[in-house]
């Protein structure tokens, strides 16, 4: 069967995908891929079709992939008789092309950057991590870097008002405090544990013991405020 346009997966359909008889070039983004990327995967899914199969999966929203295949963040991973091919970590347009010619026989294996550093995958994480039940340990408690969690949900007014300014402190405080987002409808195990039970809630995090707690939609100053504090703590 040939797909012409990339395909939507999940932790339920993902399976199906593998099994599908043709190679897959998957990419998991934490939220929707950038234009430059979409845009490739779309042309790659429309001149191979027939031949691979193009899938994007949200990781912020299927935890179980993210177990089964040890993600640390937005991944390109490409498979073949339902085996992993390849894969690579913060991909740009230009790593896609080139998995996809090693997936369809037509170059050599790309080369591999080295293991980022902890400052480095910070750099490149200028925006707020969305963070899951299965992925809560190793990015926010196990973090090399202070976070700032916020606990939030889609249909939460006070939680999209301080959105902008957890954007804007996740640029200013790139490599060192990392801002986390947690949303509390698809992930109830972690909200139950830290007993949220109002949102936003924001939890300080460092060295993976919770340093302290604010609840409501504070404005942007009293956020910076408390930024500086668990820095310092």
């Amino acid at each position: 069967m040939a797909f012409d346009t990339p395909l939507n997966s999940n932790d339920q359909s993902f399976e199906r995908v593998l099994r599908a008889g043709l190679p897959v070039l998957a990419l998991f983004s934490a939220g929707a891929p950038d234009a430059a990327l979409d845009d490739v995967l779309k042309q790659i899914a429309k001149s191979e079709a027939g031949k691979l199969i193009v899938a994007k999966i949200r990781a912020d929203e299927n935890p179980q992939l993210v177990q089964r295949f040890s993600l640390r963040g937005p991944t390109l991973l490409t498979f073949k008789n339902e085996n992993e091919f390849s894969r690579t970590e913060l991909p740009n347009a230009t790593d896609v092309r080139a998995h996809a010619e090693y997936l369809l026989g037509r170059a050599p294996k790309p080369e591999t950057a080295p293991p980022k550093r902890a400052e480095q995958s910070e750099a490149a994480s200028n925006v707020p991590l969305h963070v899951t039940d299965a992925t809560f340990g190793r990015e926010v408690l196990n973090a090399p870097l202070p976070v700032m969690v916020d606990f939030w949900a889609d249909w939460c007014g006070p939680c999209h008002r301080i959105a902008p300014s957890l954007e804007k402190l996740a640029r200013e405080y790139v490599g060192r405090v990392r801002i986390a987002k947690l949303d509390v409808d698809k992930n109830p195990r972690t909200a139950g544990q830290y007993q949220v039970q109002s949102i936003p809630t924001l939890l300080l995090v460092k060295n993976g013991k919770i340093v302290d707690r604010l609840v409501g939609a504070l404005p942007e100053p009293q956020l910076r405020m408390q930024v500086e504090r668990l820095l310092k703590a």
